[in-house]
């Protein structure tokens, strides 16, 4: 475990994430938007798997910690064999269990495919204050066309200073090869005793056309198989038209690249960058199209241009 500047006080506002090496470029843009756009101090948790991130990773996430002068911790964390990986999804995803019993206290869940906007943490001022007979503080849904999932979605969960609820006889119970088990099992074991807070601290970016709560949005969540990071830069304006929410990620993204330039992590964290368009786990099932387009643009590169703006006339 690797601590850095851990202290007592600002324990009582904890987030935790999660990565590993595919999702590593991510956690940059992630944890510079929540630094930078915090009300008040916050610990940071991050968790990985065993074998999941390299050294060289970890010492770059040190000394960006370092950089933002960051209260964190980063914390190696060992899967039980039933965690699956599954089209896009590794078993990162099922770190949100493996953290959430490991720290009893009251803690933040946010998944890495987000960036954080102003008025992220007042999602502590709900979940400070919420009951131990509550264990978990979620967001509400729109309902909209894109809207394909019963109960809540699980990339931003705050869990309570209650106990939590046993998760592995459900976990062994499952198909092998059911998608999203993380999402299904949240909703199977908390979705009758959970509070609810506003749709804007996870505001699915599939949810764009909702052009008024995209605005007011505090945590926008990038869920399904394509990322921004997937897409190569110089396609970035016309995607606007395509999802409009992506644009919030890449103003992240600049800004992270204007606070280390001139800093020794300015190059290794670009070439992270660059690799992340790469990163991308292409599969042919359902919904695997999406993927495949965005390879596509990536290798074609200005060759590509044509078939961005044709998209955007969709």
């Amino acid at each position: 475990m690797t601590s850095l500047g851990k202290n007592s006080a600002q324990d009582e506002r904890i987030v935790a994430i999660a990565l590993d090496d595919q999702m590593v470029y991510a956690f940059f843009v992630l944890v510079h938007s929540l630094v930078k756009t915090k009300k008040h101090p916050f610990h940071l948790i991050v968790g990985y798997f065993e074998g999941r991130l390299s050294v060289e990773n970890r010492g770059l996430m040190s000394a960006f910690l370092e950089h933002c002068g960051q209260s964190a911790e980063i914390r190696e964390l060992v899967p039980h064999p039933l965690f699956t990986e599954r089209r896009h999804l590794t078993i990162t995803t099922f770190s949100k269990f493996v953290i959430s019993d490991a720290v009893a206290g009251a803690h933040l869940w946010i998944d890495l495919d987000t960036i954080a906007r102003d008025g992220w943490d007042d999602f502590f001022d709900t979940l400070n204050s919420t009951p131990p007979s509550i264990p978990l503080v979620v967001a509400a849904k729109l309902e909209s066309r894109h809207t394909r999932f019963d109960g809540f979605n699980a990339g931003v969960l705050g869990w309570t200073r209650g106990p939590r609820v046993e998760w592995l006889p459900e976990l062994t119970n499952l198909p092998e090869k059911r998608f999203s088990s993380e999402q299904h099992l949240f909703n199977t074991l908390y979705k009758d005793n959970v509070d609810r807070v506003d749709v804007r601290f996870n505001f699915l970016s599939s949810w764009h056309e909702h052009s008024e709560e995209l605005a007011r949005a505090s945590i926008i969540h990038y869920s399904g198989p394509l990322k921004p990071w997937h897409l190569t830069r110089r396609h970035a304006t016309a995607w606007k038209k395509v999802n409009p929410s992506w644009s919030s990620w890449f103003a992240a993204e600049a800004e992270l690249f204007q606070d280390v330039a001139g800093t020794p992590l300015a190059k290794p964290i670009k070439t992270l960058a660059r690799q992340a368009v790469f990163s991308g786990r292409l599969h042919t099932g359902k919904g695997a199209l999406a993927g495949w387009v965005l390879r596509t643009l990536a290798v074609l590169g200005p060759l590509g241009n044509p078939l961005v703006w044709w998209l955007a006339k969709r």
